[in-house]
């Protein structure tokens, strides 16, 4: 668990959460654009999406020992390959390997190889603990990215941050077991969506899509409302905190309401706490719905996890989840270009928002009808 936990912190703050800062510095060393830039990560994401139900197929096979340590060196590769750079094509090469250690090393595979060794209740636990820590990877990555720009220049940050990946891959490889731990006697078919987990799929998807597009717009909206900088960023950065103390109560809610019933909640909450963004004038009402939604986007992390092991089970749950990931993360590679042209074509934050909110309520209606149909391969108990 700590290990996962550790790989999972190292790559999301190397791969992810650097990136913009490491975009800027790049830019200012090649004299390349920030639409250069930015395609090249979307095309990272875009790769890990794609990637995904392979993945997961190839996890419940073989476990996670070589799978998440390759990932991790392919990843050290990548910045390496960074650091190294000086044409568009390598640059655009680099980060189409990162692209690959990420559907190796983020939640997703973590997820599947935690589920293939810890059962029931201490896999919760655990995977609470693993989130709890990444989540802190970007309040460690972003100022540790930014003193090693600072301290020694483009080169020396990705260097740096590949020798961390190199270091955790290590680890990776004398912790984690060989391979998947399996139950004697089950047969393990292969892998088939039905209805209900394609509605599952969808809900998580449009949650992703609300999740990153109020994420990448609260700040500029603010900011366009008059708050000064230091507030807005303040109440930015308590979008995240939030979500901590949401994936810690999520626990004990589990056990007292059912992993569905709680999602649909969790899911009309971000609709909700999205339309108090529209309330700027009311400092009051924006900060509850920053706590809401992050409280709520924090919570959903558990939820998928919990939902999507009642529906499939622990014996297939690497080619669900990676089933499931494809369109989610295609979801998040796209969804900030959308909301950039909603933006561009209406001059005004307040369409964006209350269409992000309509698709959290909407969400959360998927999974309400689900839940309340007697013949679908979720129990109302889940």
């Amino acid at each position: 668990m700590w290990t996962l936990a550790l790989l999972s912190t190292v790559s999301y703050g190397a791969l992810y959460y650097a990136q913009p800062l490491l975009a800027v510095a790049t830019e200012h060393a090649l004299g390349w654009s920030r639409v250069q830039t930015g395609l090249a990560f979307t095309l990272a994401l875009l790769v890990t999406a794609f990637l995904a139900p392979a993945v997961g197929r190839a996890l419940d096979a073989r476990g996670g020992r070589t799978l998440l340590t390759g990932g991790a060196f392919l990843g050290a590769l990548a910045l390496l390959t960074l650091a190294l750079t000086s044409s568009y094509p390598l640059f655009i090469t680099g980060w189409l390997l990162a692209g690959v250690a990420m559907s190796l090393t983020f939640y997703e595979a973590v997820f599947t190889v935690l589920g293939q060794q810890v059962q029931g209740a201490a896999r919760t636990r655990a995977t609470l603990t693993i989130t709890l820590i990444a989540g802190l990877a970007s309040t460690i990555f972003v100022p540790l990215t930014t003193a090693l720009l600072e301290g020694g220049g483009l080169r020396v940050a990705f260097v740096s941050l590949a020798a961390l990946l190199l270091g955790v891959g290590a680890l990776t490889w004398r912790v984690l077991p060989p391979r998947a731990r399996k139950e004697r006697d089950v047969q393990v078919v292969p892998f088939t969506p039905d209805s209900p987990f394609v509605r599952l799929t969808l809900a998580f998807t449009l949650a992703r899509v609300v999740t990153v597009g109020v994420g990448l717009q609260l700040a500029p909206l603010l900011l366009a409302a008059g708050y000064r900088p230091a507030l807005a960023a303040t109440l930015t950065g308590l979008l995240g905190l939030a979500a901590l103390p949401g994936r810690v109560v999520f626990v004990p809610l589990l056990a007292r309401v059912g992993a569905l019933p709680l999602t649909v909640v969790l899911l009309a909450q971000l609709g909700l706490a999205s339309l108090l963004l529209l309330f700027t004038h009311w400092p009051l009402l924006v900060g509850l719905g920053i706590v809401a939604f992050g409280l709520a986007s924090g919570a959903l992390t558990l939820a998928r996890v919990e939902v999507l092991l009642r529906h499939s089970g622990a014996a297939v749950f690497g080619a669900a989840n990676g089933w499931m990931a494809r369109p989610v993360n295609l979801a998040q590679a796209w969804t900030p270009l959308g909301v950039g042209l909603l933006f561009t074509w209406t001059g005004r934050y307040a369409p964006a928002l209350l269409l992000l909110a309509a698709l959290g309520l909407f969400s959360a209606w998927t999974l309400r009808t689900l839940a309340r149909q007697s013949s679908v391969g979720v129990s109302a108990d889940v």
